[in-house]
């Protein structure tokens, strides 16, 4: 085994270790009462999502798993391709493999994925790399990775290495963004912590550059405190975008997180220059844990609102289904996801249904 090699080995094994202290509750759900669902024909798949985003919108008001829509919420004005822009982030169907994710995808004919870094290391990077170049499915970004502050004694040296191998696989992805997170405050005084953040920030987005990958910074609600990160508002996140200063440092605006501040459908349009990617899932209430989101539709969040705002300003990236549930990850994946497009159907209502007839 060469050098090379060995610094490889060293990589993968610190990135799965980095990654296991956060994925607990993940490992648990996805080899508990594991299934494998049956697998669809690719027509047959074709034709149920052609069905369910060209439904009129008697056909969709039936469905009882889908809330009533707000009769008041504005019409999108966004652009002709829109409907091409939504993706499925591999978390949303958590029990499947990288391999069974791209099956799946590829007979719903969804436009793209996000990729779970996660998963990408259980399959092997570079095999899972040719796997997803050969499938040509889009990927709209890679992630998560990061975590600065040194949580559970992993090293800052480390957690970069990681990342900046995750940058390097977005490149040859060609995706747009990969997402990182701070990390808890792990005890750290606020101005420590934020500028152990800032040099790491600073030091993967100039790798960025290079690959022409932006690196795009997730804050995220309060109760992930203790785990993921100490950034948890637009506010937050946008001091450190503006302290980093730099044009590769974006954002990765989590409807979940971020949908219920004061104002945010106005502060969109005016910050929408720094977002490298929308994760889009919804909640009914305050959260009460990690795993309880929604199907984007199906809360009461103003979806419909921040994606008008963000096209009316010009956003023209990914919007990304990001479901974290366990409730949800306990239904055949086939059928979430079907779920989740009949849900997308209601939510872009006429002007999405308009634009999916290639999809």
């Amino acid at each position: 085994m060469n050098g090379l090699e060995i610094a490889d080995a060293k990589v993968l094994f610190v990135s799965c270790t980095i990654h296991f202290y956060c994925d607990i509750s993940f490992l648990f759900d996805r080899f508990v009462d594991v299934y494998k669902p049956q697998t669809s024909s690719s027509r047959e798949n074709s034709q149920v999502t052609e069905s369910i985003l060209t439904a009129t919108d008697s056909d969709t008001n039936h469905l009882q798993s889908l809330p009533e829509q707000n009769t008041a919420t504005p019409h999108l004005n966004g652009s002709c391709d829109l409907a091409h822009r939504i993706a499925l982030n591999q978390l949303t169907t958590i029990r499947w493999t990288l391999d069974e994710d791209l099956e799946a995808y590829q007979l719903w004919n969804l436009p793209a994925m996000g990729v779970s870094w996660r998963k990408l290391l259980e399959c092997g990077v570079q095999r899972g790399v040719r796997a997803i170049r050969r499938s040509g499915m889009k990927v709209s970004s890679v992630g998560w990775v990061g975590g600065f502050t040194g949580h559970n004694g992993f090293g800052i040296d480390a957690v970069t290495l990681e990342a900046k191998r995750a940058i390097r696989v977005a490149g040859q992805l060609r995706a747009p963004a990969v997402t990182v997170l701070t990390g808890p405050q792990n005890g750290h005084i606020d101005s420590h912590a934020r500028r152990l953040a800032c040099d790491s920030l600073r030091e993967l987005a100039d790798l960025a550059a290079s690959y022409d990958v932006g690196i795009a910074l997730q804050p995220m609600h309060t109760v992930y405190h203790k785990n993921w990160s100490f950034i948890h508002t637009l506010d937050d996140a946008l001091e450190l975008i503006e302290r980093v200063n730099h044009p590769a440092l974006k954002l990765a605006f989590g409807a979940y997180h971020l949908g219920d501040e004061d104002e945010i459908c106005t502060r969109l349009k005016d910050i929408v220059r720094h977002v490298g990617v929308v994760h889009l899932s919804d909640r009914s209430e305050s959260p009460r844990g990690e795993n309880d989101r929604e199907i984007p539709g199906e809360g009461r969040l103003p979806l419909r609102e921040m994606i008008s705002a963000l096209e009316s300003a010009g956003y023209d990236g990914w919007y990304e289904t990001e479901v974290w549930s366990r409730d949800l990850w306990k239904m055949d994946h086939h059928d979430l996801i079907e779920r989740c497009l009949r849900s997308q159907a209601t939510l872009f209502s006429n002007e999405f249904r308009a634009t999916v007839s290639g999809i």
